[in-house]
């Protein structure tokens, strides 16, 4: 298959990336490069890389056409991708997460082109039990917000002709090219390798799905070559876990870790188990748990595989601040000035 991903050189997509060249799809990439390109420069010219904005999917209805020329299968994965990111850029978020996917995917609608959104089970906010596909949506969030206001563009659009696909993931953990320290499996990683001690803000007690970056990879993999599937929805998970349980965890690799908790002024209501009964039953099964994943993330710590692993670069609300703080500039100029930077991956040129 011809397959577009947007966002492509992102945490997710740095992963997804190899799995489908392995299996001989062709892949064009668009991403403008916020994050950094480089660590994508080994697989050309295996893909053809397009570098622009995803907001000009808002504006330029000839590039949405020209973007999705030849494509069979779209993975729309390109948004502001965490809760503290969103709040921070609310308007910024809505632009990107929500008109922009709406553009693409009637574009995609128009041309009968296959549509997979990548959603977040960050969606559910607060549920008592555990919740299904099926179960009221309760966001709490603005990140949450959006993935909601664009799962129910794609219901819209929806019909016996064209029917996109949602899949909502679980927290993400473990190594990816593009890394990221901003999610509570990696942080705890970083910590307890770097400095022997981990924070639990809050209780801890919290419930939450969590999903290794691998697993999620093979999920979009398999949907997107799955020709028929029985639903529009599903939750991709391995499993359900607190706080308290993944520290447990550390605690288990290396037993004089320091585990403290932390009072905080306000609490997070977010706290939500899910069922994975609908995404087994279509035949797709993760394999990576919170012990595998912790240990992978330590030793590609320890091994510097992760270059400074302390730099903001790896903190998406941080680095997204640290360019907006170099002045209102377009957003080619940004991408510019992070090339200078010596401390991260050097990102290539493209279209």
């Amino acid at each position: 298959m011809n397959i577009l991903i947007t966002g492509g050189a992102g945490y997710l997509g740095s992963v997804l990336i190899p799995k489908l060249l392995t299996r001989s799809h062709k892949i064009r990439v668009m991403d403008v490069g916020y994050f950094g390109l480089g660590h994508l420069r080994v697989y050309r010219p295996s893909i053809e890389f397009v570098r622009e904005d995803v907001r000009r999917l808002c504006t330029d209805k000839k590039f949405c056409l020209e973007i999705t020329k030849g494509i069979d299968c779209i993975i729309h994965l390109a948004a502001i991708s965490n809760d503290p990111s969103a709040d921070l850029y609310p308007e910024l978020t809505d632009r990107i997460n929500v008109h922009s996917m709406e553009n693409l995917a009637k574009v995609a609608c128009s041309k009968g082109i296959k549509f997979i959104f990548s959603s977040s089970c960050s969606v559910y906010g607060k549920a008592s039990g555990e919740v299904n596909e099926g179960s009221r949506v309760n966001p709490l969030t603005v990140y949450a917000v959006s993935k909601v206001k664009s799962e129910k563009i794609l219901e819209e659009l929806a019909s016996p002709k064209w029917s996109p696909l949602i899949l909502r993931n679980g927290t993400l953990f473990g190594y990816s090219p593009r890394m990221r320290f901003d999610l509570v499996v990696n942080i705890f990683s970083l910590y307890s390798t770097l400095y022997n001690e981990i924070k639990i803000f809050g209780e801890g007690l919290e419930w939450r799905p969590f999903l290794h970056v691998s697993d999620c990879a093979r999920a979009f993999v398999y949907f997107a070559e799955k020709p028929k599937y029985k639903h529009h929805v599903y939750n991709i998970a391995h499993e359900n876990l607190r706080v308290v349980d993944i520290a447990k965890t550390f605690k288990e690799i290396n037993p004089n870790l320091v585990v403290k908790k932390v009072k905080l002024p306000s609490s997070d209501d977010r706290d939500y188990r899910v069922s994975t009964r609908r995404m087994k039953e279509e035949g797709f099964q993760t394999r990576v748990d919170i012990g595998f994943g912790a240990e992978e993330m330590v030793e590609a710590i320890l091994s510097g595989m992760i270059q400074d692993p302390e730099s903001i670069y790896y903190r998406n609300v941080k680095w997204l601040k640290e360019l907006t703080d170099i002045g209102k500039k377009e957003p080619k100029e940004i991408v510019t000035f992070m090339e200078t930077l010596t401390n991260i991956h050097l990102p290539y040129g493209g279209k």
